[in-house]
Order: structure tokens, then C-alpha cells, then sequence
């Protein structure tokens, strides 16, 4: 069954700002950035040399998943997109944009859909297709495990920030 992300995407205006390690769960480093509104998120290096994150933006009332690598040069801040998630008997899509962060380029799609989160939580791997048709496979290995850690930070974050 296909599903859709219905995400509304706004120009996102977070700079970025060093976060500090707050734990880990296997090859991911869980995240703490600071800031108006302390965000968790997770991410992994993958042997390419890509970065990918998962994480919450409460602000915003959602998620997002991003991936930033060097040798993307052909993505320009701001730049519109598509990205599709195939976890096999579960798709999803919605809108991207290109970002630079830290000097690397690459691109961010917010989610605000829970089953999302459960299929990238308990699947193994998701085949990511971009609006060019750049396509690859992520290892999901872990991220059970990374999504709890990330639940466990936030919620820690929303405790104190009211």
C-alpha cells in the first residue's frame, strides 16, 4: 500500500548550530542541538561519506530525515524536490529541499506522519529516490533502538522547556 507524506514544507531558517552528543544506540550518535527550542536527532556516517539524520522538530510540529554529502555539488541551497521512501510493502513521499549545512550540500524532507517513523524504525532497509532519480539504499540496521533514544532526548528537552 502506497502512503503519502502530507507535509507542509516551509523554508526552514534553523542555522547550524553545534550540537552536543547526548548518547548513542549502535553506529548512531544521538544529537542534542540547542537552541529557542532544544531538538534530539540522530545521525550516522555511512562509508560514502554521507551524513544522514533523523530527528524531531517540535517547533514545527514534525519530523524530518536529511542527508548531506560532499560530492553533491549539484544541489543548491533552497532547491525544491521530491524524495520517496521504499521500505517494500510500505512508500512514502513528499516534498524536499536542498540544504547546505556545514559546508555540505544535500537535502531535508519533514515528515509528520507516525507510521514513517514506525517503518524507519523497524525496517532493515529503505530505498531513497530523489527528484533526479538518484537512488540508494540505507542500512536500517539500529534504528529501533536510535528512534527510542531520540523519543527518551526530546522528551527530557519538552520536561524542561515548560
Amino acid at each position: 500500500m502506497t502512503r503519502f507524506l502530507s507535509c507542509f514544507f516551509i523554508s526552514l531558517s534553523m542555522s547550524p548550530v553545534a550540537a552536543e552528543t547526548w548518547g548513542s544506540a549502535g553506529d548512531w550518535a544521538i544529537k542534542l542541538r540547542e537552541g529557542p527550542v532544544n531538538t534530539c536527532y540522530a545521525t550516522r556516517e555511512l562509508q560514502d561519506g554521507s551524513r544522514v539524520e533523523i530527528g524531531f522538530a517540535p517547533d514545527r510540529g514534525r519530523g524530518y530525515f536529511a542527508i548531506y554529502n560532499a560530492d553533491w555539488t549539484h544541489i543548491q541551497d533552497g532547491q525544491d524536490g521530491v524524495v520517496e521512501f521504499d521500505f517494500g510493502n510500505a512508500r512514502f513521499a513528499g516534498e524536499s529541499v536542498g540544504r547546505i549545512e556545514n559546508g555540505f550540500p544535500g537535502g531535508y524532507a519533514p515528515f509528520n506522519n507516525p507510521d514513517f517513523v514506525d517503518a524507519f524504525s523497524r525496517r532493515q532497509t529503505v530505498r531513497i529516490i530523489g527528484s533526479e532519480g538518484a537512488e540508494f539504499s540505507l542500512d536500517l540496521t539500529g534504528t529501533h533502538n536510535a528512534i527510542t533514544q531520540i523519543r527518551t532526548c526530546q522528551g527530557e528537552q519538552d520536561r524542561t522547556e515548560n
